[in-house]
């Protein structure tokens, strides 16, 4: 692990004798001790440009750099969860086909403002992951369900809106561009906060509705079966080879994974998230609903009580399970009798 000063000017944390915030200056000061024969102390300012300066996260910074000299070996998974590497002054080797590459990836990617975007260079110096591996990572579904996560939790719903309208029809281009996602990506998730949230952004529907560009009708992207009424959708996908593999095990289940979008429009929301797979996606079950976040979350929790969730799976959503099994779990929920007081829905 390394703390990067100043340009190419790099120290191993364990180097670090003692570290200062200096307010009136806006920057960090660290003391550092190298042994050239001889014990050297050196001292290196890390400058923090406004209007970026927060005293409070200039301290955290500061505390992070001084635990992590104590204890240089410090998981990978405890560095990029720190103010230190958010903010840019260390450097760590992420492995690309862990979860914590995702992790970390959208985190630093996060963090910051619509107005910078960080440069490839910039992020392959920063994560130690080839160009090509980065863009694998921002690929994934887990990568994107940590962007969602980190845009849920960085503002309270008020603020949300107000970001959100600021930025008016630009944000899923400005966004996306920052947090390597396509529009289309940045949009749905934009929405799903909104929805998280409880905030109705109709009136910029048009703007932050995905474009279906290059949809293909008849493909089998269709669904296999439909059912339900509303707006919106729970969807459940899967690959061919899996399900294939499953009943030639004379097997009943397989990997499948169940989402929702808020546009009803789930074809496009899969497409969109197999992008580069060899397979195409079969779209098992397609809910039409107008409460696509409390059907899935029920279906999720009921499947899990059943033991099917799929830990190691990237994101959260792939489950052992069949487009029938789910059936039978929306129609015990009972969405289309609100009058059952039986109804978990009601």
């Amino acid at each position: 692990m390394k703390v990067v000063f100043q340009g190419n000017d790099i120290a191993d944390v364990s180097e670090i004798q003692s570290v200062l915030v200096i307010t009136a200056a806006k920057r960090i000061e660290v003391h550092l001790k190298r042994k050239t024969g001889e014990t050297e102390e050196k001292v290196c300012d890390l400058p923090i440009h406004p209007p970026f300066f927060r005293k409070k996260w200039a301290e955290e910074v500061a505390k992070d750099l001084e635990k992590f000299s104590e204890a240089p070996n410090t998981p990978i998974e405890q560095v990029i969860a720190s103010t230190a590497w958010a903010r840019g002054y260390l450097q760590v080797e992420l492995d690309v086909n862990s979860d914590t590459s995702d992790r970390g990836l959208a985190r630093l990617c996060w963090y910051r403002s619509l107005s910078s975007t960080r440069t490839g260079e910039e992020l392959v110096r920063r994560t130690g992951l080839s160009a090509d591996e980065i863009e694998k990572v921002a690929s994934r579904d887990s990568y994107k369900q940590h962007v969602e996560d980190l845009m849920f939790k960085a503002r309270d719903a008020d603020k949300f809106n107000k970001w959100v309208r600021s930025y008016g029809r630009n944000i899923p281009a400005k966004l996306g561009k920052i947090m390597r996602l396509s529009e289309d990506t940045t949009a749905e998730l934009i929405n799903s906060v909104a929805e998280k949230h409880g905030i109705d952004l109709s009136e910029l529907k048009d703007s932050l509705t995905p474009r279906r560009k290059n949809m293909i009708p008849n493909s089998d992207l269709d669904p296999e079966r439909t059912i339900g009424s509303g707006k919106s959708s729970v969807y459940l996908y899967y690959y061919p080879q899996y399900r294939e593999s499953a009943e030639s095990k004379g097997e009943q289940v397989w990997a499948c994974k169940i989402g929702k979008t808020i546009h009803n429009e789930a074809d496009g929301r899969i497409r969109s998230q197999a992008t580069g797979l060899p397979e195409r996606p079969m779209i098992g079950l397609h809910i039409k609903t107008d409460r696509p976040k409390k059907i899935e979350d029920i279906i999720h929790d009921i499947l899990k009580i059943r033991g099917k969730h799929i830990e190691e799976a990237p994101g959260r959503e792939w489950f052992l399970t069949s487009p029938s099994e789910v059936e039978e779990i929306y129609n015990f929920i009972g969405e289309s009798s609100h009058d059952r007081a039986s109804s978990p829905l009601s």
